[in-house]
């Protein structure tokens, strides 16, 4: 004896399979979207630290050079030469002007 089977719960079990397949499909999109995202802000994170670092080896061969070491000595501790004048001016709008007419 032959069996039959009904069309109508095969084509529901179908559709319900057609769903559950594009719900996934969609939400792997979604993630694939964050994940190449995340890459992007990787790869830029990656490059600016390149940056920084290809500066910072720049600094660091002219460290032990008396001009870094004199430039360093002026702008962070206000040092001089022993023959050099420090001029301060106390009131640069009498200088400059007050920048008002």
């Amino acid at each position: 004896m032959r069996r039959r089977i009904r069309l109508l719960p095969v084509a529901i079990v179908l559709a319900c399979l057609a769903v559950a397949f594009f719900w996934f499909s969609s939400r792997l999109d979604a993630r694939l979207e964050e994940a190449d995202q995340l890459y992007q802000q990787a790869v830029a994170s990656s490059n600016t630290l390149e940056t920084e670092q290809n500066d910072l080896k720049a600094t660091l061969e002219t460290v032990n050079s008396d001009a870094f070491i004199e430039n360093q000595a002026r702008s962070l501790y206000d040092y001089m030469k022993p023959d050099e004048i420090r001029i301060v001016i106390t009131n640069p709008e009498a200088l400059y002007g007050t920048g008002e007419q």
